[in-house]
């Protein structure tokens, strides 16, 4: 059999009360020509009986027998995708029915770009601990990054108008890998996800992507993220590892930006790895440090 042109990989682990609606969402695409890839990170709830229960040939179920942990598992369903373009499904998002046909135009129309991506819906379900991207913060940053380019951005203006703005450049604009479509090929080149990040494995894989070529933009809603107490996203949000994360981006973007940036855009880029030393800093002395 010939590949698909599009491999949509769900990485579940512990996912039963999620997966279910997720993987409809993945079936009922108006884009025919895929797969449906479920890598499971050993589980131990039902997530894998509830995938069964879809009944569906384009489903290809990869039990893990040992945990991979989100980068490691994320990269299993890279290697074992065989499309040309690939799609990561976190397992309790949900894609609208059109999502990969506009995606895939959106690449087919843009040769150069390594990835497209889109708007998306983004809904907390529960308030009893913190969650990330509440308040009106970052759906003020995301409109003024939409706002800032027409249908393509390449990976230094996003990171020099980020710095320009004093919009902190840790800060994924682009988006959740739910909502983004690759090329297999500019995966392969680019080494895919870094397996020593967590909360931002994915916006470093954007903006190492970006080095390769613009990133073509559908400028509409395709699917909703959903942010809950028992997501990773939430999980992450609350970890002293996390502060160290976006010290560790701020670096890989003075690497491979820093030269192109121009004096004033290095300054502020300097100036804002000093603010996340100090914020890791007070992290690691807690509150004492501050009086």
């Amino acid at each position: 059999m010939s590949p698909p042109r599009v491999s949509i990989a769900i990485p579940t682990w512990n996912g039963a009360g999620f997966v279910g609606e997720t993987l409809s969402t993945a079936l009922h695409q108006t884009f025919a020509d895929l797969e449906v890839l479920v890598v499971d990170d050993a589980s131990e709830d039902g997530t894998l009986e509830v995938v069964a229960a879809a009944h569906d040939p384009r489903i290809r179920v990869l039990p893990g027998a040992r945990r991979l942990g989100i980068p490691g598992n994320w990269n299993r369903c890279l290697a074992e995708a065989r499309g040309e373009y690939v799609k990561l499904l976190c397992q309790d998002d949900l894609l609208a029915p059109t999502a990969v046909e506009r995606l895939v135009s959106a690449l087919d129309a843009a040769p150069g770009s390594p990835l497209a991506f889109s708007r998306r819906e983004i809904r907390h379900e529960g308030f009893e601990a913190p969650l990330p991207l509440l308040g009106d913060t970052y759906p003020r940053a995301l409109e003024r990054f939409y706002a800032s380019f027409a249908g393509r951005v390449s990976g230094l203006q996003i990171v020099s108008d980020a710095l320009a703005s004093g919009q902190d450049p840790t800060v994924n604009l682009v988006g959740e890998p739910s909502f983004v479509l690759m090329r297999r090929d500019a995966l392969r080149a680019c080494g895919g996800f870094d397996a020593g990040l967590r909360q931002l494995v994915d916006w470093d894989l954007w903006l190492r992507l970006a080095r390769l070529g613009p990133l073509a933009f559908v400028d509409e809603s395709l699917g909703v993220f959903r942010v809950h107490p028992r997501g990773a996203s939430a999980a992450n949000n609350r970890s002293l590892r996390t502060r160290w994360e976006f010290l560790v981006i701020l670096s890989r973007i003075r690497r491979d930006y820093g030269p192109d940036l121009g004096a004033e855009g290095r300054r502020r880029l300097r100036r804002e790895e000093w603010r996340c030393r100090r914020h890791l800093l007070g992290g690691i002395l807690g509150p004492s440090s501050s009086s």
